[in-house]
């Protein structure tokens, strides 16, 4: 059994469980767990056993070494001033009932920490309150301390650290008038029934950040599909930059700052209105209908800036086993990057409209052209590649946004502001296609 190949049956199941698309660095984990807690059962009889009752305690300890529970207070610091202010400050305004937060997926609970500061700073109802959930038992018995080292506690503001911890041993914790508007829940989002919002009616907002970057491309838009329902009207869902939503439900909309976006179930009877536009070079970027497809060969219409800077878009170049753009050319200009932060932009709102895979790979490839070191938009394609089963091509576009990213060469683009995360999405999304690869 040293080589791992007879518990594909037990990997299988907690793939299903998990809704995770194992990598090959979390294979090699859950084999050696495995080799450790079979002892002497066959790979059938042991997935028999983790299927009863009796396996309880073994599913947790396995699940435990697949997931990821690296999180800190306050990350993302760039996205959660934006969804202050495009989302919490605005439902506050026009809530004065408790609001109802929750957090799918919280780990050892800083989400959950971070979310009670950020109410209490926008002057929500001092009732509201934050759920936290997670698959994991023991990261939850831990996240109900609500206590912190100094590294978990490192992006937390001064002033705000001051005002809402309190030293407790060696850890700070929040102060009781908050920690008591917290509570937790072990939930699993591959199952059913989700979560409910204390006095019905679902959720104000639900995180459910660098969570969904495991998933299987099936677990990732079930799951969307599921917070969705669970969004009260008006209320918001949270995913980290790294998760962007190329099929968006039909429940939902997109709401587009310039530096996060956040998906919104519109109150009834609201009618749809078009996201802020971007800036581009300092005024507003070319008019192009949403969900609308580039003519064949060409970017967004801006003849008289085209004129104005001679600035011409390069042709796409093959490279072997991998389709699309790469760079052949000299750092693209301004006028280029501006140009790809637009199709990039338009493929996101896109997803809310429906166009189709076609228009989307066909928008992010012209990005490409334009920038060939768009890491965002090279991992966005990626998405759309794996989503469509292009498994092989996929991979290439996720180390090719990787091998951007640590070479400095990508710039940070809006929406995408955490390269750190990106980073660790495209790694992980490589590892786990190369490992599909490997084992057919």
């Amino acid at each position: 059994m040293t080589d791992g190949a007879p518990w594909s049956g037990v990997r299988a199941f907690l793939s299903a469980r998990t809704g995770m698309a194992l990598s090959g660095p979390q294979v090699r984990r859950l084999d050696e767990r495995l080799a450790a807690r079979s002892q002497g059962l066959t790979p059938h009889q042991y997935l028999m056993f983790l299927q009863s009752p009796s396996g309880v305690t073994d599913l947790e300890d396995l699940i435990a070494a697949v997931v990821v529970n690296k999180t800190d207070l306050f990350r993302d610091e760039v996205q959660l001033a934006a969804f202050r202010a495009q989302v919490l400050s605005p439902l506050v305004a026009r809530n004065r009932r408790p609001l109802r937060v929750w957090s799918a997926g919280c780990a050892t609970g800083e989400e959950v920490a971070t979310l009670l500061v950020l109410l209490a700073e926008a002057g929500a109802n001092s009732d509201s309150t934050v759920l936290g959930t997670d698959i994991a038992g023991d990261t939850l018995r831990r996240a109900r301390w609500l206590a912190y080292g100094r590294e978990q506690l490192r992006r937390v503001p001064p002033e705000l650290r001051s005002r809402y911890f309190v030293r407790s041993g060696a850890k700070e914790a929040l102060t009781p008038a908050l920690r008591e508007r917290a509570s937790f829940q072990c939930h699993n989002l591959m199952e059913s029934p989700y979560p409910v919002a204390p006095g019905g009616g679902g959720f104000d907002v639900i995180f459910c950040r660098n969570v969904l970057i495991y998933f299987t491309a099936e677990a990732f838009q079930r799951t969307v599909e599921a917070l969705a329902g669970s969004l009260a009207p008006g209320g918001a869902l949270v995913l980290s930059a790294s998760e962007p939503l190329l099929r968006v439900p039909p429940t939902l909309r997109v709401r587009r700052g310039e530096q996060a976006f956040f998906y919104v179930r519109p109150e009834e009877g609201e009618s749809e209105a078009p996201p802020a536009p971007l800036s581009w070079n300092g005024a507003a970027p070319p008019s192009r209908k949403r969900g609308t497809a580039l003519p064949p060969g060409r970017a967004p219409a801006r003849a008289r800036t085209e004129a104005h800077h001679g600035f011409s878009v390069p042709a796409p170049t093959e490279v072997e086993g991998v389709r699309g753009p790469v760079a052949t050319a000299p750092e693209p200009s301004p006028e280029a990057c501006a140009e790809a932060d637009l199709l990039f932009a338009c493929v996101l709102d896109g997803a809310a409209s429906g166009v189709s895979d076609a228009v989307a790979e066909r928008d992010l490839r012209r990005c490409l052209t334009l920038d060939p070191d768009h890491a965002a938009a090279r991992y966005l394609l990626g998405l759309l590649l794996e989503q469509c089963r292009r498994t092989a091509e996929a991979t290439a576009e996720y180390r090719r946004a990787l091998q951007a990213l640590e070479s400095g060469r990508s710039r940070p683009v809006a929406f995408f502001l955490n390269p750190d995360r990106l980073r660790v999405a495209c790694a992980h999304a490589a590892e786990r296609l190369e490992f599909s690869i490997q084992k057919r």
